[in-house]
């Protein structure tokens, strides 16, 4: 199980020493826009990495790609969590883990798709009509994309991630 309060600490941290480089300020609202069209950038980019939809091309899954954006997109909805105040929705049980991890894994076109699609409805619910429960519902599919349908595992997941917020943190604390 990933240790998410960690990673949720990590990019909290992580947003401080930018704000601080970048002597940024904006408003909350501003704040939470710009975490959610980061986000959305994020995840095509995660899809165009993950290539099941490249089907004229026939490209090959991007496999590191694939990894940073996923391990990004993760980032930026734990920010947005904590933008939010809905921290206790990405936090979870183990029986919820357990179903997340155990889901069938989606391999044919049409349902990367509509698990695609779905993450980015489920975010716009949460972002435009405040719904906590669209947000969860993004979160845990989010998880099952990148550990079941990508075979991310996620012990490296949570590796790579403390890896990216330290080499992010770095580079901002310059």
């Amino acid at each position: 199980m990933l240790d998410i309060t960690k990673m949720l600490h990590a990019v909290v941290d992580l947003e401080y020493a930018i704000d601080d480089h970048q002597e940024l300020l904006i408003g909350p609202d501003a704040r939470r826009q710009t975490i959610i069209v980061w986000l959305d950038t994020q995840l095509a980019a995660f899809a165009e990495d993950g290539a099941w939809a490249k089907v004229l091309t026939k490209a090959p899954v991007d496999r590191a790609g694939l990894k940073d954006h996923y391990l990004k997109s993760l980032a930026l909805m734990l920010l947005y969590s904590a933008k939010q105040q809905w921290t206790q929705l990405v936090v979870m049980d183990e029986p919820t883990w357990q179903r997340i991890v155990k889901a069938q894994p989606s391999t044919k076109l049409a349902d990367l798709n509509k698990e695609y699609l779905a993450v980015k409805h489920f975010l716009s619910g949460a972002y435009y009509s405040h719904r906590q429960e669209d947000f969860r519902h993004a979160w845990h599919l989010l998880l099952k994309m990148g550990i079941v349908d990508f075979g991310l595992q996620p012990a490296d997941i949570e590796t790579s991630y403390q890896q990216l917020m330290r080499d992010l943190h770095a580079e901002f604390a310059e």
